[in-house]
């Protein structure tokens, strides 16, 4: 975004910045509570009438008109395969042993038979598949497919034996040296030998999260037992810690075993870090970069030669420099080495791509010929530190958020408008080679919607795994309206016969990163309690307990909610007609919402069993917790803080039996 200035909203701390460029320490890694899951808070700049009120989040309640939007943030597009790194997390070290059942993380133990017990958190891939699947570190299944352990490490070097000949699928871009041997039935990677077609019997899943006991830790919600995991749009995104997401116009790479999503607020001096194992549970990892001058746009590639990662930023003002910076973790401080300009001249919006052999291309927009006039494509030297030579240049002006990535082949350079803080579409030039023939501009086809549905893009991500690649757009929200709340929007692209993608949109749809596969999230199989009663210790006005239940679409998911009376304590119960197996509850709450609250089960609405606790719920957030599976015929939420003057409110309750 170029011109028109964005302010930023302060959400639980001072998290105020001011900034005039489209383009933030650090917090323990501890156990945090997951009551908030993605579809975090735009609690930032929303402002109100005369009437109105804002609540902790930003939003405006009863009386005032949201106007305001979040501004930006660092970063920019994501690439084919990520940037990757020699060594580091995905390394299985030699003599590792795989138990049965998988092994979890801390906060967790996992039994013969794989149940995590209260709390616990899976690790990726702790389950073996039938046929002789081993977890993390490299094991070969039967067929020759890596699994998440045989994953090509940070900086594409294959750890023994985790290469795969024939059929052999490094994920996310990883690349595999000739040589690497999976035979059938395959022998494992440094942590026994899988015989050929073990199986693990049921049992051998570990629940995600496990159950929260009272007051207790963090369950994994919204992350599924199969590898799924749920995003939820229109809502905003926090932290494990609670604190709202600031990652404006950032960067998503996976390093190793985990994703780590970058940016920062516009015009601000510093850029931030949060890193997780499954797209869901955000840790703040504090502040990895401080310039002196402003900058934003940020984005990150590991570079395999020389060991080191490369920060990129649009260094100073809405013209500005091509900044770069190196670290030696994904996750640590950065030193500021260089700003230059492109040919001469300052650049607008900018992100950058990673190709299959390494190389790294900056995309940018060019003020050479004028302010936002042209745009273009330029290879960096090997090291990633200079520039190396123009490979293409539009002269189309007013575009901007610049971005690539290569599907079958095909390379895709992706603008949106240079509109502003407004929305607007977006567009995709296709080829074969980064030199052209480049085609005509099209756009992005996206039923009801003439503006990526109230967003400007930012990025697009794959998810490569053996099922296939999931193209996924993240687009910034600049300006929450109406339904279309939430500073970040996550949707999968679909090709159909041609080039160009098209994409539906989806308030909740389900991912699977490690398959590379994705689904909608249809409510009308999956919630037991969609149409069943709902009852509440008080209600206000319309805003009624039978809410919560009722069937919407993101269109209308608005108008209808249930409020409580404003006073403590407040609870809402849902009656599934009889006791029935469940394993997760979803709420999606208003600006209204609860701070410390239980979520419980009973059999008779009258003995309750609490299975997950918070003292961090936020404004307009979703609380999606999974725990142990358990009968129970009645659910409830029992609020005992609410987060502001008001009562709680909530615009569904779902609850769930996951596979």
């Amino acid at each position: 975004m170029n011109i028109i200035p964005k302010i930023h909203r302060m959400v639980f701390v001072l998290l105020i910045s001011a900034a005039t460029a489209c383009s933030g320490g650090a917090s323990p890694t501890a156990q945090h509570d997951a009551s908030i899951q993605p579809a975090g808070a735009g609690a930032s700049g929303s402002t109100t009438n005369s009437a109105g009120t804002t609540s902790a989040a930003g939003q405006t309640t009863a009386g005032g008109n949201t106007a305001g939007s979040p501004a930006g943030a660092a970063g920019g597009g994501s690439m084919n395969g990520g940037g990757v790194s020699t060594g580091g997390a995905g390394t299985t070290a030699a003599g590792g042993t795989t138990k049965t059942g998988g092994t979890t993380d801390a906060g967790g133990t996992t039994r013969t038979g794989g149940t995590t017990a209260a709390g616990g958190s899976a690790l990726v891939g702790g389950s073996a598949a039938t046929g002789g699947t081993t977890v993390e570190g490299g094991t070969t299944a039967t067929g020759g497919a890596t699994v998440l352990g045989g994953t090509t490490v940070e900086g594409g070097t294959t750890v023994t034996g985790g290469t795969t000949k024939t059929g052999g699928t490094a994920v996310l871009g990883g690349t595999t040296p000739t040589g690497g041997t999976g035979a059938t039935g395959g022998t494992t990677v440094a942590g026994g030998t899988t015989k050929t077609g073990g199986t693990t019997v049921t049992g051998g899943t570990t629940i995600a999260g496990g159950t929260t006991v009272t007051g207790g830790t963090t369950s994994t919600g919204g992350t599924a037992t199969t590898g799924w995991a749920t995003i939820h749009n229109d809502f905003f995104w926090y932290d494990l810690d609670g604190n709202l997401i600031n990652v404006r116009s950032g960067a998503l790479r996976k390093f190793g075993d985990l994703y780590y999503w970058y940016g920062g607020a516009p015009n601000d001096h510093n850029q931030t870090c949060y890193s997780s194992p499954d797209l869901v549970h955000w840790t703040y990892k504090g502040i990895v970069l401080t310039t002196t001058g402003d900058a934003n746009r940020m984005d990150i590639l590991y570079n395999a030669t020389t060991q080191q990662y490369v920060i990129f930023l649009k260094y100073i003002g809405n013209g500005a420099y091509f900044g770069i910076a190196t670290g030696s973790t994904p996750d640590g401080q950065f030193t500021f080495k260089s700003q230059t300009l492109v040919d001469g001249f300052v650049i607008g919006d900018m992100s950058m791509y990673q190709d299959d052999d390494g190389t790294a291309y900056l995309a940018y927009v060019w003020w050479g010929t004028g302010t936002n006039k042209a745009h273009g494509i330029y290879r960096l030297s090997a090291d990633y530190l200079t520039l190396d030579k123009q490979m293409y240049l539009w002269n189309q002006g007013s575009r901007e958020a610049p971005h690539m990535f290569k599907r079958n082949g095909v390379y895709y350079y992706g603008v949106s408008e240079t509109n502003g803080i407004q929305p607007s579409a977006t567009r995709y030039y296709t080829a074969t080679n980064l030199t052209g023939p480049w085609t005509a501009e099209a756009m992005v086809t996206t039923p009801g919607s003439t503006t990526t549905y109230e967003t400007q893009c930012d990025f697009v991500f794959p998810f490569t795994g053996p099922q296939g690649t999931v193209y996924m757009l993240d687009a910034d929200r600049w300006i929450p309206t109406a339904g279309f709340q939430g500073d970040y929007l996550w949707l999968p692209f679909e090709f159909g016969t041609g080039l160009i993608p098209e994409m539906d949109y989806y308030q909740d749809w389900d991912l699977n990163a490690a398959a590379g596969t994705w689904r909608a999230f249809d409510r009308t199989t999956r919630d037991l309690a969609l149409g069943k009663t709902a009852t509440a210790s008080s209600e206000s006005g319309a805003n009624v307990a039978a809410g919560v239940t009722k069937a919407t679409t993101y269109q209308t998911y608005t108008a209808t909610r249930w409020e409580s009376s404003s006073s403590d304590p407040q609870w809402i119960m849902v009656d599934l007609g009889s006791a029935m197996e469940i394993d997760r509850a979803i709420l999606k709450w208003y600006t209204d919402y609860g701070k410390s609250f239980k979520i419980q089960v009973s059999t008779d609405s009258t003995t309750w069993t609490d299975v997950y606790s918070t003292t961090k719920g936020a404004s307009y957030s979703v609380t999606d917790v999974t725990f142990a599976k358990t009968n129970a015929r009645y659910v409830r939420m029992n609020g005992t803080q609410r987060g502001n003057a008001n009562g709680y409110s909530l615009f569904a309750f779902m609850v769930l039996n996951d596979p």
